[in-house]
């Protein structure tokens, strides 16, 4: 039986409720049997009457317990698992529901059946990000915390330190856990609205970021003796054959591709990155969207490859203020003013065919 958390966890006592979060996963992943009680959920109309299969559903996606942060791993860890509604009516178990929960969740049903816990294990760091995308937590660093089991890594918990330090911490641990390049396909679509080209580090700055990247997935084909990357005090360290922008007159451009594939078709993600200056810096640009090619496109635009794999230090900070940006910054300056390209396809696309996510032209 599994019980609730608030009732297990002593939380004036800052140990053990750091032993508590790291430990979680495996809790509900070792219980017998977990039961989810919710309670703005009823099988009964107002008057005792059997709700209607409409009615069911509609109060069934509305719970609240869909929107916590802390309740994925509640829906995932267990071997088995029983709703129950406010009166205690059994619902039914997470395997009868599977098709309803995706629905609500954006969880596909192969994670939320028989074997889903072996199956969760498969799944990209990218896809495992989405489940928490459009999550919240009481506590913005708890949005980090809450998915420390789902890629089985520990680290301190911080309260005061801020979700996006605490969120950028899980993705360091996660970098020297798991071999997952999907970790850097992200997009910001909040920068779609601003006038000049956004830029940041290569690790996103929240999980919303990932909201979607749920059928990104390392390409089974990768190099990965070329593909290479760690932390250092530097910034993050990417090792990776660059493809040049050839139309760039501003700064020094280059296109990475992650080796991250869509298990919708057979596109490869990439990104644009610009040196900021002297010391070998780089940031991300154009972070509101994702190059996509296809493995021969790609190769054709390796002709203009460097001829080798050089290391690009990528310093993590927060996105640069909309009137601050480092003189490096990419802008297209046209009749005084300063404009974005927003629905024109950047040089190397033109050339290549490698061409933007859609998220950046909607």
């Amino acid at each position: 039986m599994g019980l609730d958390r608030h009732m297990l966890i002593d939380k004036k006592s800052s140990a053990e409720l750091s032993e508590a979060i790291n430990s979680m996963f495996q809790w509900y992943a070792k219980a017998t049997e977990c039961f989810v009680y919710l309670s703005d959920v009823s099988l009964r109309g107002p008057h005792g009457q059997q709700a209607s299969d409409e009615q069911f559903m509609a109060r069934f996606s509305a719970s609240a317990w869909y929107s916590r942060g802390w309740t994925v791993q509640e829906l995932l860890a267990p071997a088995q698992l029983t709703f129950y509604d406010a009166a205690w009516n059994e619902i039914g178990d997470r395997g009868d529901l599977a098709s309803m929960i995706s629905a609500i969740t954006g969880i596909r049903e192969q994670y939320l059946g028989i074997n889903g816990r072996k199956t969760i294990w498969k799944a990209s760091v990218a896809t495992k990000m989405s489940w928490v995308s459009r999550r919240q937590t009481s506590r913005s660093e708890d949005i980090a915390y809450c998915m420390l089991g789902l890629f089985d890594v520990n680290m301190p918990l911080l309260y005061g330190e801020g979700g996006t330090k605490a969120f950028l911490r899980l993705q360091t641990e996660i970098i020297s856990r798991w071999e997952d390049e999907s970790i850097f396909a992200w997009t910001n679509n909040r920068a779609l609205g601003l006038e000049v080209d956004n830029c940041s580090g290569l690790l996103a700055s929240e999980p919303s970021f990932f909201a979607d990247s749920e059928d990104y997935h390392p390409a089974p084909f990768r190099n990965q003796s070329a593909l290479r990357y760690w932390m250092t005090n530097r910034g993050l360290a990417f090792q990776i054959p660059s493809v040049e922008d050839p139309a760039e007159t501003v700064g020094s451009n280059v296109f990475l591709n992650l080796c991250v594939k869509r298990k919708c078709d057979n596109q490869l993600m990439g990104i644009k990155a610009r040196c900021r200056g002297a010391c070998n810096r780089w940031m991300r640009c154009q972070n509101h969207s994702l190059f996509t090619a296809t493995p021969k496109q790609w190769k054709q635009a390796e002709s203009r490859i460097r001829e080798q794999a050089q290391v690009l230090y990528f310093q993590q900070s927060e996105l640069y203020p909309k009137n601050n940006y480092p003189e490096t910054a990419h802008a297209i300056r046209r009749g005084g003013s300063l404009t974005r390209q927003r629905n024109e396809t950047p040089p190397i696309s033109r050339k290549f065919g490698i061409s933007r996510t859609k998220s950046e032209v909607e």
